[in-house]
């Protein structure tokens, strides 16, 4: 009985000891919690400077947890706990976190109203500053505290207009609309110069072979891999090194290397953080950012949109890249030979289908988000580089034996000598030259006829231009002047029956040429006046298949004036209209013997099969809906300047020079790979 109460008296002293141990437990952590919390010594360290700076009202000064409720932003900081000087004007060389906020931006960004997070980034709940900041792997927070520079990607969650115009650049003085942004603004200078957008999208305009980022700025920090980063563990820094070297980041990446300077590349990360479209009242948005998100913009035209979609691959200036250097290499669409050779609906065409099996993949509406006039900007911005704003305008006189030595060098390949013609018209022809007067042939000198073998060759001086004109106007036999003709009203449609039954059967159903020359052609049509035309209908020109269709017949076939008008109105209207295909032209050469002339000259680098290997593939359907044979043949003639693809029309020192009917050979073979003609 004894030991029983023994027992029971141990173990109520054991209770008595327990219970008092866990209360002074209990007390001595409450009395830390309230004493010795991060907080409160941050608070009371503030309050000591208030009263080092003998600010009135500093006895006052009220301690505890403060936190501003942001419903709209889904989230209630609680960063002022701790940083209570942010908008007091004598904090502003205290240190942190006690320093008033830098600048102007609470003025336009009250607390109250956005509170900190959202551009600073942390957690918003914590009251430690390892916890708030939230950059250790311990916390877990995926939204860690943004140091400068990349603090001013959060600036773009509501301010970044990506097609935003000249408003966004710097003003003279080299300061930008929104101070504290300027490295933003430069990522975004960068981004559109360095053609981002031709491989990725954002908000719905671009290309398709990388990956969306239109919300790429909304990405944590776990949805990286950071295996084969060295250095910082941050979204910052993984984007610069992805920059320097995307496969060694991201094996497998197709993205080019781009060339920056180490600022530059905080400057692309920065904005590329910032792309982004948070869940947040439409309040909060600029105007610009908001009409982006609901799909208004403004175009990118021209220059503008070479740049934003184009430079990437074919670089800033269309130099493009070289077989030698890059696996499959790049076209140089800016090259002087390419632009002299290729049409405007050769280049729409190029950009609108894209070319199946390259990188090239289609510009189309539906795909890209691209308005089609942004696309035929961009083909007349590529286009215009080669031609003239001021077209046959130059005047005064050449010096015909100077442009003898020119027509020897330059067009003899072509038109044979002494302008009597080889695979293209001849020149030396009295029914041509008594009508086309001076002006029409620096037209037609300068301007080419798209779609054809005649290039433009306006990268020649205005006085060799002169000069050639001279030397082909010595050829004429009677004086030609401007004809002018007065004729009657046109009915296109009645002439668009005359134009079938009478002028397709050489000219092409659709004038693209057949065994006569392309005559419903834009370029012939601008520099031919209706005088040239009714003459060339109604006389014909002598020694040539061109009979004429009032002088030469008897029958009811014999054309009058109402007939001629009403076809020349029928082509001048039909050039104007869009067209549906890219009409291939003649194809007079013989494929047999060019597959021969291929397999010696061109297989090497252009492929057996044409696959393309060391040079662009022709064995490519989008390529041959949208190159004429005058593209194949003016192609091969003249080759191209600064790259591997030589002059056969001319020859080189170790590259042989073509006959006329070789060439066409060619155009031949290389024509005999289309399977199917796609439409424009």
């Amino acid at each position: 009985m004894m030991d029983e109460q023994r027992y029971r008296d141990r173990a109520q002293w054991l209770v008595l000891i327990g219970a008092g141990a866990l209360f002074l437990l209990l007390a001595g952590v409450w009395v830390h919690e309230g004493t010795s919390r991060e907080w409160r010594k941050v608070q009371k360290a503030y309050e000591r400077l208030l009263d080092q700076a003998g600010e009135d009202g500093s006895g006052d000064f009220e301690r505890g947890i403060f936190q501003v409720d942001l419903p709209d932003l889904h989230r209630s900081d609680r960063c002022i706990s701790c940083h209570q000087g942010l908008e007091d004007p004598s904090m502003q060389e205290a240190p942190q976190p006690h320093t008033a906020h830098p600048g102007d931006f609470l003025e336009q960004h009250p607390i109250a109203e956005y509170g900190c997070t959202i551009c600073h980034g942390g957690q918003p709940g914590a009251l430690s500053r390892v916890e708030a900041h939230g950059r250790l792997r311990q916390t877990h927070w995926p939204y860690p505290l943004l140091d400068q520079p990349y603090i001013q990607s959060s600036c773009g969650k509501c301010h970044l207009a990506i097609f935003g115009g000249e408003s966004e650049l710097p003003a003279a003085g080299g300061t930008y609309p929104m101070a504290g942004m300027e490295l933003f603004y430069q990522g975004k200078e960068i981004f559109s110069s360095e053609g981002c957008l031709g491989c990725h999208q954002a908000r719905g305009v671009g290309g398709i072979l990388g990956p969306d980022l239109t919300e790429q700025g909304e990405k944590t920090k776990h949805e990286y891999s950071f295996q084969n980063i060295q250095g910082e563990q941050t979204i910052s820094n993984w984007l610069k090194e992805h920059f320097r070297d995307p496969e060694m980041v991201s094996p497998g990446s197709k993205m080019l290397i781009i060339n920056l300077e180490e600022r530059e590349l905080e400057a692309l990360a920065t904005f590329v953080m910032g792309l982004a479209k948070p869940d947040i009242p439409f309040d909060y948005f600029s105007m610009a950012t908001l009409s982006e998100f609901k799909g208004n913009r403004r175009l990118l035209l021209g220059e503008e949109g070479f740049a934003y979609l184009c430079s990437a691959c074919h670089g800033k200036h269309g130099e493009g890249k070289s077989y030698e250097d890059f696996e499959t290499g790049i076209p140089s669409i800016g090259n002087r030979d390419f632009l002299r050779v290729a049409s405007v609906d050769y280049i729409r065409f190029t950009m609108e289908k894209g070319r199946s099996l390259r990188q090239m993949g289609s510009w189309a509406e539906r795909i890209s988000g691209l308005h089609p006039s942004e696309l035929d900007g961009i083909a007349w911005h590529l286009k215009q580089r080669v031609r003239p704003s001021g077209a046959g305008d130059l005047s005064g006189r050449g010096d015909a034996l100077r442009g003898g030595e020119l027509y020897a060098r330059y067009c003899l390949t072509c038109h044979g000598a002494e302008g009597k013609g080889d695979v293209a018209v001849a020149l030396n022809q009295e029914g041509l030259l008594s009508r086309a007067n001076d002006s029409f042939l620096m037209q037609t000198l300068l301007y080419g006829r798209e779609n054809t073998g005649m290039p433009g060759w306006a990268n020649l001086e205005d006085l060799e231009l002169l000069d050639l004109v001279a030397y082909l106007s010595s050829w004429r036999t009677t004086r030609s002047s401007a004809l002018s003709v007065t004729l009657p009203e046109a009915d296109p449609e009645q002439g668009a029956l005359q134009y079938h039954f009478l002028c397709s059967r050489c000219h092409g159903e659709f004038g693209q040429g057949e065994t006569g020359p392309a005559i419903i052609n834009r370029d012939f049509l601008r520099a031919a006046g209706d005088g040239f035309l009714y003459e060339t209908i109604a006389y014909g020109r002598a020694h040539t298949a061109m009979f004429g269709w009032s002088a030469d017949l008897y029958n009811q076939e014999k054309l009058g004036a109402q007939d001629i008008s009403n076809i020349i109105g029928y082509m001048r209207s039909s050039a104007e209209q869009e067209l549906g295909y890219i009409y291939q032209g003649s194809n007079p050469g013989q494929r047999t013997d060019g597959a021969l002339l291929f397999e010696k000259y061109c297989a090497e680098c252009h492929g057996s099969k044409g696959e393309g290997v060391k040079a662009p593939a022709l064995n490519n359907q989008e390529f041959l809906s949208a190159a004429s044979n005058g593209y194949l043949l003016a192609t091969i003639t003249l080759g191209r300047t600064g790259t591997a693809m030589p002059s056969w029309g001319y020859g080189t020192t170790d590259r042989p020079r073509l006959t006329g009917s070789e060439r066409l050979d060619l155009v031949a073979h290389i024509r005999s790979y289309q399977r199917i003609h796609l439409k424009y």
